[in-house]
């Protein structure tokens, strides 16, 4: 069954369904009580501020935290890569984080190597 909603930041309408394509997007915060479904570009924007808010200052902790969620299913553009001027796909370090360890390939946004300087 397919419902219309209205996203409770821009007013925008939006259909979910039970295979909701919200389902891609990390858990990583909680959805304010009552305020009910955000549009794909609101809860994107709103993934984005919650990951760069927590990933902001990383310990071993938060780094434990985030390799537990494993890698992602699907793909999100600005949340796991971003596409670069060439063309090419450039993960983030929110996604190589989830990757659980270093690659060893110098990834330009490798997270490894700020914690392993601090």
């Amino acid at each position: 069954m397919v419902k219309e909603k209205h996203c409770p930041n821009c007013q925008n309408k939006f259909h979910c369904s039970s295979q909701c394509w919200c389902s891609a997007f990390p858990p990583i915060f909680p959805l304010e009580d009552g305020k009910g479904c955000l549009c794909p570009s609101c809860l994107k924007a709103e993934a984005i501020n919650s990951i760069n808010n927590y990933t902001a200052s990383l310990d071993g902790q938060k780094v434990k935290t985030i390799q537990k969620l494993g890698l992602p299913e699907q793909l999100i553009e600005g949340i796991d890569y971003t596409i670069n001027e060439q063309g090419f796909y450039v993960f983030t370090a929110w996604y190589l984080l989830r990757q659980g360890k270093c690659c060893g390939n110098g990834c330009k946004n490798c997270p490894y190597d700020k914690i392993n300087k601090s």
